[in-house]
């Protein structure tokens, strides 16, 4: 089992692995910054989810798969009131027949403009 580092290019790197390929699965994460500043995006849950599902969606390109190969997604939200602001953008990144497993969690984020985060597990076909 090989484990490789992946991700897309960003002009403002983390220290933080942006995603992890295992055989053929990726594990990645994300969250509503612009990879360019590293500066949150939105200031309404719909926008920031938004940011979100478009980061995982290039971080996904950039390790060789896509959101449909997109298995089981953790969300963060920091309040429960986020959820259907939340649920409005999110499920617009997947056919209504085959969204993928989804757990969502109340948490207190670690940046205190951010009121969404969401964890990945793809595969690459």
């Amino acid at each position: 089992m090989a484990r490789r580092i992946l991700g897309a290019p960003r002009k403002k790197p983390t220290k933080n692995a942006q995603a992890v390929r295992i055989d053929n699965i990726i594990y990645t994460q994300g969250i509503p910054v612009n990879f360019d500043t590293g500066e949150v995006v939105g200031t309404t849950v719909q926008e920031q989810t938004r940011q979100t599902m478009e980061n995982i969606k290039t971080t996904l390109q950039a390790c060789g798969s896509s959101m449909d190969n997109i298995d089981k997604c953790t969300v963060f939200v920091t309040n429960r009131d986020l959820v259907a602001g939340m649920n409005e953008i999110y499920y617009r990144y997947f056919p209504p027949d085959s969204t993928p497993a989804r757990v969502c969690v109340i948490a207190d984020l670690v940046n205190p403009q951010m009121m969404v985060e969401i964890e990945v597990y793809a595969h690459v076909d």
